[in-house]
């Protein structure tokens, strides 16, 4: 009895046309083929599963056919047959990742110097090329810049950038595309209809997705589900690779769009239950929030999703409950927690509570953007106010701690000893402070915290709100040196006055009762309350 051989195997392609979705490179090396044009290096890159090696080979069966057909191998000839079954000592692969010393190499420039023994040419394919070390590019350069006339090389690698440029720069490169599932889904069809089972189209574009645009991905997860049943549905897929329905996404996606934690999480429990992949989940979760993107941003161009009419329509209607803002959120939030799954050790605790904050979240508003737009506008108009005039004439103070700036901000009043006059907050006042402390830095410190007020053009007075130990240390000619500032910045002299935040009958610190004895002592700095200086 014949061993079984995989699907990936038995089906990889023999001529340049059997190679899917890469018509731009087939095209060009058949072409260099039948005109006798080939170049001495190559360089294939892409994702896995997209043809890289199996377009090696075939290159160099055709390079040596003895009977070519437009310009690909004609399968039949010795050469071709011996290629096939491995027995061609003129076509070397290297394994670049087990083969990626100086030594490795050098024994391939003392080989390549020897004639091909049956075939017009010695081709060497090194797979996963960028696994070399340095030092091995750097053996390899002189070989690949001039080689032998009858030595070609192929280099596959799905990591271009790790290929040092040297090497880049005497290679003809090709990259290959990631293959679309519709293409996945007609080539498993065909080899379905070949084989003794039988694919619905769910199956195929679920397999498809998956495979995430590699052939020989795809036709993996086919055998393994092959081997289950005869006839391959969605659910034997489901079932075989141990990833969620759709339906379980689509359910934890109604639930973050519910807030409704609590479905969230009994859905995977569930799945928990029947041992499914959690990271892989997740990733399900991010791809079908990347479709509802899509589908918000794009609702007319639907051809680009490649989904089933059935599942389209149903994660149209979970669209409708997702805001922009709500998906791109969502979608960021998962996508984090499927970095972090790779670190830890408990995959099920990441997910449940990257679910609880989703169910949890505030979706992104329309409305509520559009009003903190017009805010913004109405900011936007007021500094420019400032900046012309120097006082905003309508702007109320921001909150203060205590209880008297609280009554300022209310009402833009301040009381002094005899009358009352309105004073409205004077917004450039930390302009101000830092003026001063280029002038005075020893004692702008204390003015921390505080706010200033101005009169109207009649009175000219500045009223300083600030504490009371700011009140005992600031001497005369500091507050001088503060209205010379004042006049500085705003180009007006204003008398300064000062108030203090905290009420008279308020306890007094420790660190004022020694002010207040030395005050008593002679030693007074200070003004009182409400006094211009």
């Amino acid at each position: 009895m014949a061993a079984y051989e995989a699907l990936y195997r038995k089906w990889r392609p023999q001529t340049f046309e059997d190679i899917v979705a890469q018509p731009h490179i087939t095209r060009t090396l058949k072409n260099q083929v039948m005109r006798g044009k080939t170049a001495h290096a190559y360089l294939f890159t892409g994702s896995r599963g997209t043809g890289k090696t199996t377009c090696a080979r075939i290159f160099a069966k055709a390079v040596n056919c003895l009977h070519p057909v437009d310009g690909n191998p004609c399968l039949e000839c010795e050469i071709c047959r011996d290629a096939e079954a491995g027995a061609l000592t003129d076509i070397i692969e290297i394994d670049g990742a087990s083969n990626n010393g100086v030594d490795e190499v050098r024994n391939l420039r003392e080989n390549a110097v020897f004639l091909p023994v049956r075939c017009r040419y010695k081709v060497y394919i090194i797979d996963e090329v960028h696994m070399m070390s340095a030092g091995a590019f750097n053996a390899l350069l002189k070989l690949i810049e001039e080689p032998p006339e009858h030595v070609k090389f192929v280099f596959a690698t799905t990591e271009i950038h790790k290929v040092p440029a040297t090497i880049l720069s005497r290679c003809q490169r090709y990259d290959f595309r990631r293959i679309l599932p519709e293409d996945i889904v007609a080539r498993m069809q065909f080899i379905a209809s070949q084989e003794a089972f039988t694919l619905s189209d769910t199956a195929a574009y679920r397999i498809a997705a998956l495979a995430d645009g590699g052939m020989r991905d795809a036709l993996s997860l086919l055998d393994q589900c092959a081997a289950v049943a005869d006839q391959v549905e969605a659910e034997t897929v489901e079932e075989t690779v141990g990833v969620a329905g759709l339906e379980s996404v689509y359910a934890v996606l109604r639930a973050i769009a519910a807030k409704d934690t609590t479905a969230a999480l009994s859905q995977v429990a569930t799945l928990y239950r029947q041992s499914k992949d959690m990271t892989r989940f997740s990733d399900e979760i991010s791809q079908q929030l990347r479709t509802i993107m899509l589908l918000k941003t794009s609702p007319q161009d639907t051809a680009q999703l490649h989904m089933m009419p059935d599942d389209l329509a149903q994660l149209q209607a979970i669209a409708e409950q997702f805001t922009l803002g709500h998906t791109l959120e969502a979608l960021d939030t998962v996508r984090q927690c499927c970095d972090r799954m790779s670190r830890s050790s408990n995959r099920r605790i990441e997910l449940e509570m990257t679910l609880i904050r989703l169910c949890n979240a505030v979706p992104a508003n329309d409305s509520a953007l559009d009003a903190l737009t017009a805010k913004v506008a109405e900011l936007e108009a007021q500094l420019r106010n400032v900046m012309q005039n120097g006082v905003q004439v309508r702007q109320k103070p921001p909150a203060r701690s205590t209880q008297t700036h609280e009554a300022l901000a209310s009402n833009l009043q301040v009381t002094a000893k005899t009358d009352t006059s309105e004073f409205v907050l004077l917004t450039n006042w930390a302009t101000i402070l830092e003026r001063f402390e280029t002038v005075n830095p020893s004692v702008s410190g204390l003015l921390q915290g505080s706010s200033a007020y101005v009169s109207d053009e009649k009175r000219m007075l500045l009223m300083i709100v600030t504490n009371r130990l700011f009140r005992r240390l600031f001497s005369k000619s500091d507050a001088d040196t503060l209205a010379q500032t004042v006049e500085q910045v705003l180009g007006k002299r204003y008398s300064i006055r000062f108030k203090c935040m905290e009420s008279e009958d308020e306890r007094i610190s420790p660190a004022e009762q020694i002010l207040q004895r030395a005050k008593d002592n002679g030693m007074d700095a200070t003004t009182s309350d409400d006094h211009p200086i």
